[in-house]
């Protein structure tokens, strides 16, 4: 008798220390949290008028504050058990990769690595969620899938201008525009 209580202790023992060894595992690596800036675009436009170059660049640092916001209306994509504490996006040319703090069930804190491809479509960027994992682990799809989170660049410019095309870049991308130079006093 006191031999078997001895192995259940030890199972149980076991147990809580495989518990916690796997709790700190998939534990984030970094504190980011859900909190974005506005982009201010009108000092970009009023250099790109200055220039007379009809082209701006944002910075990976502002898609990602662009990318955070849109990242909110998602929310209702991801399963209920999961919440959403933190995130940052990083850009390069057309692969994003999105570093994504959350909790499981309000318990076991988890940070994740979500793997997007983005597209250009007029004036709006498509990231398409392609693949999930936390650390060395592969989250099936079926498990954790987002939709298509677009980021609107129309609604940060002025009216006059058209997006032309998007240009991907190592940490950006190059907006080229249409201008309505007749309307351009209506910018300022």
């Amino acid at each position: 008798m006191k031999k078997l209580f001895r192995i259940v202790i030890t199972l149980m023992l076991l147990v809580v220390i495989g518990c916690g060894i796997a709790i700190w595992y998939v534990s984030p690596d970094k504190n980011l949290d859900m909190n974005y800036n506005e982009i201010d675009v009108k000092a970009k436009v009023l250099q790109m008028v200055k220039s007379g170059k009809p082209e701006i660049t944002l910075s990976g640092s502002e898609l990602n504050e662009l990318a955070k916001k849109e990242l909110q209306k998602h929310i209702g994509d991801i399963p209920q058990q999961i919440t959403v504490t933190g995130s940052e996006f990083h850009f390069n040319g057309q692969e994003v990769t999105a570093d994504i703090n959350g909790r499981w069930r309000d318990l076991i804190p988890f940070g994740a690595e979500l793997k997007f491809n983005v597209e250009a479509n007029g004036s709006t960027l498509e990231l398409h969620h392609e693949s999930t994992g936390i650390k060395s682990i592969h989250i099936p799809a079926k498990w954790i899938s987002l939709g298509t989170i677009t980021v609107s660049l129309k609604e940060h410019l002025p009216d006059v201008l058209t997006v032309d095309h998007i240009e991907f870049l190592q940490d950006g991308v190059k907006v080229a525009f249409k201008m309505d130079w007749q309307s351009l006093p209506s910018i300022f």
